[in-house]
C-alpha cells in the first residue's frame, strides 16, 4: 500500500477547474496560507517520505506489502545398510513415522512376514516397536497388504516420506519423529530414530539415535547399520 504524507493542511482536489484558472489562482479555496510552523512540518514530512522511499527502494519493496514465506521441508530421505542373514527369526525391518503426540502416520516399510503375514502372533517380539505402533490387529488383510514388503536382499536402501499421513493427505506442520527397526534374532530386535520439525528452514542431515533391547549380543548386528535420515527442502 502507498503511503501518503500530508501537512496538516486541508487539501481540496482541484484538477477541475480550468488551467488558466489555476494559474491565477495562489490556493484552491478553503487552502490556508501556510504558517511558518506548517512549512517547517512539511518539509519534515518531505525529508521522512523521502527516506522511506529510499528504504523501500532499497528493499525492493518499493512501497507495496509482500508476505514473506517460511520455507518448509518436503521430504524425509531415510537410507540404511541391510545384510540378509541366513538364521530364522531375522531379518525384519520396518519404516515408520509417529507425530510429537506419539501417534502413527504413516508406515513407510514393513516385511511381510511381520505384517502380511501377520507374523508378530507367533513372534511377539518381532519389530515390536512397530507393532506396538501400528496396532495391525486393527487392520483387514487388504489393509495391512498395501503397507507390506518383500525382505530385502543385501545392500544399501533408500526410502522417503513426503510427509503425507496413510491416506495420502499433507500432514500439518510440526514435530515428527522416524523410526527404523530391524529384528535382529528372535527378542534382539535395534531401533534407531530423528526426530525434525517440518518447518525446518535447510536441508540437513538429522542426529540419528540407536537403542539395542539386548546390547550384549552380537548374533547378526550387522543385519541393519549407516542409518541416515535427512529433511530436503
Amino acid at each position: 500500500m502507498k503511503k501518503a504524507t500530508f501537512s496538516g493542511t486541508k487539501w481540496i482536489l482541484c484538477k477541475a477547474l480550468p488551467a488558466a484558472v489555476l494559474l491565477g489562482l495562489t490556493a484552491c479555496a478553503n487552502v490556508h496560507p501556510k504558517s511558518d510552523a506548517e512549512v517547517s512540518v512539511s518539509a519534515v514530512s518531505a525529508e521522512e517520505s523521502s527516506s522511506e522511499a529510499a528504504l523501500d527502494s532499497a528493499s525492493g519493496m518499493s512501497g507495496d506489502v509482500f508476505e514473506t514465506k517460511v520455507p518448509v521441508a518436503a521430504s524425509v530421505e531415510i537410507s540404511f545398510d541391510f545384510e540378509r542373514m541366513s538364521t530364522l527369526a531375522s531379518n525384519q525391518v520396518a519404516v515408520w513415522v509417529e507425530d510429537a503426540n506419539r501417534e502413527l502416520v504413516r508406515t513407510i516399510l514393513v516385511t511381510n512376514f511381520t505384517a502380511a503375514r501377520r507374523g508378530y502372533r507367533n513372534r511377539n517380539m518381532s519389530l515390536s516397536h512397530w507393532v506396538s505402533a501400528a496396532e495391525p490387529e486393527k487392520m483387514s488383510d487388504d489393509q495391512i497388504d498395501i503397507l507390506s514388503s518383500a525382505t530385502p536382499g543385501t545392500g544399501h536402501l533408500v526410502c522417503s516420506w513426503d510427509l503425507t499421513d496413510q491416506n495420502g493427505s499433507r500432514v500439518p506442520d510440526g514435530v515428527y519423529t522416524v523410526y527404523v527397526e530391524g529384528t535382529l534374532f528372535w527378542e534382539s530386535n535395534v531401533l534407531f530414530s530423528a526426530s525434525f520439525d517440518t518447518r525446518s528452514t535447510e536441508p540437513k542431515e538429522l542426529t540419528v539415535e540407536m537403542m539395542r533391547s539386548d546390547p550384549d549380543s552380537s548374533e547378526n548386528e550387522t543385519m541393519l547399520g549407516n542409518v541416515r535420515i535427512s529433511v530436503l527442502a
